[in-house]
């Protein structure tokens, strides 16, 4: 008699047990099978092995950094690549993704760092000209990088596009 007046019942929400978890990972995003949260163990340890091993190799912080990042932990993210930028300051593309990690803000402080370990990398005075909203500030940045780097033919095909109307 229960079983009559609950299908009569409107507004009623049938809970399907089979398909439940499976929903809720899709809304969340979080949840992970245990072969999932296996696989995420073990690319920690990988990780964390190759940057204590050889903490000048650039890559390795990029990958942890990137994969704590992508689980949705930024603040470790973010804390691991200021440690690589620390332990590798002459490599671009920490830097680079230490500025993507961040906010603007954040990443201009640290585009800034990196010119100084960085002086001559045409993608580090790029992207920092990419923060700047202002087109003058913009100029400016091209302008200081054609000072340190007045060779390169991008950075000069960059500014006569900016100066361009």
């Amino acid at each position: 008699k229960l079983d009559r007046m609950a299908d009569s019942v409107t507004g009623q929400t049938v809970v399907d047990p089979k398909n439940y978890l499976t929903d809720l990972k899709s809304v969340t995003g979080n949840v992970h099978s245990a072969e999932d949260i296996s696989d995420i163990k073990k690319a920690r340890l990988l990780l964390k092995s190759v940057i204590t091993t050889n903490p000048k190799h650039g890559p390795g912080w990029i990958a942890a950094a990137r994969l704590e990042a992508e689980l949705g932990k930024t603040v470790v993210a973010r804390q691991l690549i200021a440690k690589g930028c620390k332990m590798c300051p002459d490599n671009e593309d920490v830097w680079l993704e230490a500025a993507r990690l961040n906010d603007t803000k954040n990443a201009k402080t640290i585009l800034a760092r990196a010119v100084r370990h960085c002086s001559t990398s045409v993608k580090i005075w790029l992207r920092a000209r990419d923060l700047e909203t202002d087109p003058n500030a913009r100029k400016a940045v091209l302008r200081r990088a054609l000072d340190m780097i007045p060779k390169s033919v991008r950075l000069w095909k960059e500014a006569v596009e900016q100066e361009t109307p």
